[in-house]
């Protein structure tokens, strides 16, 4: 016979087990999901990296058909610069939907991390690819975000809050490139390459004085590639190819850069400074 001490015991078993469940359970459910669904993030980021190596490929291919066109003036020859434009378009259509898939598949995780020490690393995988995508200033949002939460708790010179900042004056000078190309005003695209111009040198002053001489130099020519930017004729901006990660275009949906979003939200939990390999990142092209 069970004494009534074994009996509460018995009777206090799934009380704990349930407890369990929608406490330390639920959130261990939540880290292996997360897991799992980090993996799909990744592979799908993988399948925008590939579209957009072969979207950049063909906007060479495009310039070199333009410039064949126009020292030949031949008819044959305009047609296949038109041609090669068209199919430029496809594949960075192709990679903006690849960008953008990725962006979902980060979304999800991060709402699985939500308040973890991760979050903010995956909060930057996925503003990374908005921007690649083309929701240019819907990333920066985020990107920002990341710098002012490394700010308010004193981070701001972590290898997260400083690839944030690669990130950010990468995303405003394609900004500033695309609204030129668009003709924008010139006071909303200067603007954007302005902030460029601004995080560029912050981290090249912050490099050299690291002494890290080949990541100065390469960030000292990101900044030269801005004042180029804004110097350069229409004409002969229009001549020199894209950055590598730089999308063709902005993405419906992307907010408009006059507009002023607030400052970006703080996360509980510090973030981890690059456990996850996700900070392995250049100088911004």
């Amino acid at each position: 016979m069970l004494t009534k001490a074994a009996w509460a015991c018995w009777a206090v078993i799934p009380v704990v087990a349930m407890a369990y469940h929608f406490g330390p359970g639920q959130r261990g459910l939540h880290r292996d999901d997360a897991a799992r669904l980090l993996d799909v993030a990744r592979e799908a980021e993988q399948v925008a990296a590939d579209a957009q190596a072969a979207a950049h490929a063909a906007q060479l291919a495009t310039i070199e058909a333009r410039r064949r066109a126009l020292l030949s003036g031949d008819e044959r020859d305009e047609r296949l610069a038109l041609d090669a434009l068209e199919h430029e378009k496809v594949l960075y259509a192709i990679a903006s939907d690849a960008w953008k898939e990725a962006a979902d598949e980060y979304q999800v995780v991060e709402s699985l991390l939500e308040g973890s020490k991760k979050e903010l690393e995956i909060r930057w995988a996925k503003a990374r690819a908005l921007v690649r995508a083309g929701e240019i200033y819907n990333g920066i949002d985020e990107l920002q975000g990341i710098v002012d939460v490394a700010e308010y708790e004193d981070e701001g010179d972590s290898e997260l809050a400083i690839a944030a900042r690669e990130e950010l004056a990468a995303a405003y000078y394609y900004g500033a490139r695309i609204l030129r190309e668009e003709g924008r005003p010139a006071e909303l695209w200067r603007d954007s390459s302005g902030i460029a111009r601004q995080q560029y040198r912050y981290l090249a002053e912050r490099a050299k004085s690291n002494d890290e001489a080949e990541l100065a130099d390469d960030l000292q020519l990101n900044l030269e590639r801005v004042l180029d930017l804004e110097q350069l004729g229409r004409s002969e901006l229009v001549a020199k190819p894209l950055p590598k990660d730089s999308p063709r275009g902005r993405r419906p949906g992307d907010r408009e850069p006059g507009d002023r979003p607030g400052r970006g939200r703080r996360t509980g939990d510090r973030p981890g400074n690059g456990a996850t390999g996700l900070l392995e990142i250049g100088p911004g092209w």
